[in-house]
C-alpha cells in the first residue's frame, strides 16, 4: 500500500541543511519515492492551528512503508543525514494511501 511522508524542517544552520539537501537530493526516487508538494515560508498557507507556521513543508508519496524504510535506513540517506541533525529539526509523518 501506498503511503505518504509528510516532513516539516525548521532550519537553524542553513549551510549545514544546505549539505544536507545536497546529499538526498534524487534519492526518493531511487526508493520509489516523489516528492508531490513544498512550500516555505514564503509560499505556503496556515489554515488552523500553529504547528506549520515555521520551516519548510514537504509531501513525498513512496510505493509503500517498506520502500520508505529502505530509504531512510540506506547509507547514502545516513550520510546525508549527519549534516541535517546538526542543522535544525525535523518532523516526520507517514500515513497511508487511501486510494
Amino acid at each position: 500500500m501506498a503511503v505518504y511522508v509528510i516532513g516539516q524542517a525548521r532550519v537553524n544552520d542553513p549551510e549545514g541543511f544546505k549539505k544536507y539537501s545536497a546529499k538526498v537530493a534524487g534519492l526518493a526516487e531511487k526508493f520509489g519515492g516523489k516528492l508531490i508538494a513544498a512550500g516555505g515560508a514564503d509560499d505556503k498557507t496556515v489554515i488552523e492551528g500553529s504547528q506549520f507556521n515555521d520551516g519548510k513543508v514537504v509531501v513525498f508519496k513512496y510505493p509503500s512503508l517498506e520502500a520508505y524504510q529502505d530509504y531512510v535506513n540506506s547509507e547514502e540517506y545516513q550520510e546525508g543525514k549527519s549534516f541535517r541533525v546538526n542543522s535544525g529539526t525535523l518532523d516526520v509523518c507517514v500515513v497511508p494511501s487511501i486510494e
